[in-house]
């Protein structure tokens, strides 16, 4: 259970223990993080962290959905968009998330966790139902299913795109990022 706050003062204690839980992530990893070291690191009671997350799970989740939230949100391209803008926008999820506490460990989690995947499988869903739209406004003669599977795909391009910059680093950003445009550009256009 998550219980999102909507007071001001909640909602910083709220977002503390999210980035505490990140800190934490990249530090401690998934099975060591717990409950107590985040309330801890965060500064506050483990009855306070119980206030708004029921387990370790429920605010693991809330972390992975508060950035798959804000990767989502970078995502504002049009139906016509060419290679160099979607590179740009992949290194821009990149350097969101690196500027996350525990960005890649995060997204490492939503590949590696059974109890987290619907987190990252519901965020992808959703990020395509609002590219399909995008496309069909444009051209509403489209076809439905190829557009979902296609956006599907090109969504999953992205997503591992940007884990592999932080798998690899030795690779250059921005050439995984152009071949990855060259990639999701000829799937959307197929």
């Amino acid at each position: 259970m998550i219980r999102k706050p909507t007071q001001q003062r909640a909602l910083v204690t709220y977002e503390r223990l999210l980035d505490a839980a990140g800190e934490l992530l990249a530090e401690v990893g998934v099975e060591r993080i717990s409950t107590n070291l985040v309330a801890a690191r965060a500064g506050v009671s483990p009855p306070t962290l119980y206030h708004y997350f029921a387990d370790k799970y429920a605010l693991l989740a809330a972390l992975g959905e508060r950035l798959m939230v804000a990767q989502n949100a970078l995502v504002g391209l049009g139906a016509a968009a060419d290679e160099a803008e979607i590179a740009e926008v992949l290194l821009a999820h990149v350097a969101l998330t690196e500027a996350s506490p525990g960005g890649p460990w995060i997204m490492r989690m939503l590949r590696a966790v059974p109890q987290l995947a619907e987190v990252r499988l519901a965020s992808h869903r959703a990020l395509t139902a609002d590219l399909v739209a995008r496309a069909l406004d444009a051209d509403p003669d489209q076809d439905r299913a190829a557009l979902e599977r296609r956006a599907r795909l090109a969504v999953d391009l992205g997503y591992c795109a940007i884990e592999l910059v932080f798998d690899e680093p030795e690779l250059e950003p921005r050439a995984i990022m152009q071949d990855a445009a060259r990639a999701i550009a000829a799937v959307l256009t197929a």
